[in-house]
């Protein structure tokens, strides 16, 4: 096959440029060429005093009328192209001819034949070669992020084998803590009248707890937290960082701005919390939909899915469409957020000065958290706690 291939492909090569004919002629003489070939040969040469031409293999004079495509030759060199192209993979599988050229339009491997057709015409074409190197440029450089993204996957299954062989062992690590207790020793005597103190202990330690109990109505969530963040055991104070920490690029986290949301969504009733914004020089503070996408940057406005206030450059504004100037006459110590998804809105209030600062009244997500905000290395926003009133039972029996 590659013998017969070698010998046709000879029989059907142009003399002048090598190649398999286009818009083959055939001249008087018999001898074959590319129309184009012929025509360069010929108007290089000049015409004789005959007013013919010569064939550039015999010198023999032509006609200038005698330039008829052969169609019947057309035909056979096309017929060879496409058997060279299914013998060679590497050829051009519409004309045959040795890949040489690479289009960056249609990011493909041509042949000289190709750059002269429709199809790529007024294309950028690069010797293959030159479009080779670069791209296995391009292709190192796109394959650096992904090189790194693996060895974070190794690193996450190595951690979670070992996590695994400690949940084996964990079962029989218990029992092995399982010890026999000797029976306690009755003390000689009796208790007179057990139900009597246990019931007036019980009433002594809830009423040193009246007005004592603490909670904090909303935490962060650490897996939403960027990673320029360290926060507290308890969730509820956020540290800004010039330095990042190197923690799990989790799908809820966010990646450029130093933001974070509450652990809870909330879909209906009215909620509160208080945020301690003191000598924070840079804050946003609010809700945002459930939905938002954590990557990339944001703009901070409602229709964008936030209802915030800030305070950046010394000014106090509430993000609206356009941003609106509070009236702030003093510096903020505490902000309160009061949520109310039965009427669609968030207000934000000045605790110390009791006046409102602003209030939203067109949330329309279904869901909204809590949202912050704080590029502020200095000073920390903190969630603060609530008190309680907590009324024990059998109180009112009592007073």
């Amino acid at each position: 096959m590659a013998s017969w291939l070698s010998e046709r492909q000879e029989e059907l090569s142009c003399p002048l440029c090598g190649e398999i004919l286009q818009e083959p002629v055939a001249l008087s003489c018999r001898h074959r060429f590319c129309r184009s070939c012929l025509e360069g040969s010929w108007t290089g040469r000049g015409g004789d005093s005959q007013g013919g031409h010569e064939c550039p293999l015999c010198f023999r004079l032509c006609s200038l009328d005698e330039l008829p495509v052969s169609n019947a030759l057309q035909r056979a060199c096309d017929d060879f192209r496409r058997q060279r192209s299914r013998a060679d993979p590497t050829a051009c599988t519409e004309h045959g001819e040795v890949l040489t050229l690479f289009c960056v339009e249609d990011l493909q491997p041509v042949c000289k034949v190709c750059r002269t057709s429709a199809i790529h015409g007024g294309h950028r074409l690069y010797p293959l070669g030159e479009a080779l190197q670069d791209c296995k440029a391009e292709l190192k450089n796109a394959l650096k992020p992904l090189k790194e993204k693996l060895n974070v996957f190794k690193k996450t299954k190595l951690t979670c084998v070992e996590i695994s062989e400690h949940m084996k062992n964990y079962k029989a690590t218990i029992k092995r803590t399982w010890g026999t207790f000797p029976e306690p020793e009755l003390i000689s005597g009796a208790l007179i009248d057990v139900a009597k103190h246990l019931g007036s202990l019980k009433y002594q330690v809830w009423e040193k707890m009246l007005d004592t109990v603490q909670y904090t109505p909303v935490v962060v969530n650490p897996n939403t937290a960027a990673n320029c963040f360290m926060l507290s055991e308890d969730l509820s104070t956020v540290h800004y960082c010039t330095e990042t920490f190197n923690i799990p690029d989790n799908p809820e986290r966010f990646d450029i701005s130093a933001e974070m949301l509450g652990s809870e969504g909330f879909s209906s009733g009215r909620h509160n919390w208080e945020v301690d914004v003191r000598n924070n020089t840079y804050w946003v503070i609010g809700v945002a939909k459930e939905n938002i996408n954590p990557k990339g940057k944001h703009v901070l406005t409602p229709a964008e899915g936030f209802w915030t206030i800030r305070l950046r450059n010394g000014e106090y504004k509430a993000c609206s469409a356009p941003w609106t100037p509070l009236n702030v006459t003093q510096e903020l110590q505490v902000v309160r957020v009061q949520l109310d998804m039965d009427r669609g809105k968030v207000s934000f209030y000045d605790p110390r000065e009791r006046s409102l600062l602003f209030t939203f009244t067109d949330i329309m997500s279904p869901r909204v958290f809590p949202y912050f905000c704080t590029a502020c290395k200095l000073h920390p926003l903190r969630i603060l706690p609530t008190r309680l009133s907590v009324i024990p039972e059998n109180y009112r029996a009592f007073h």
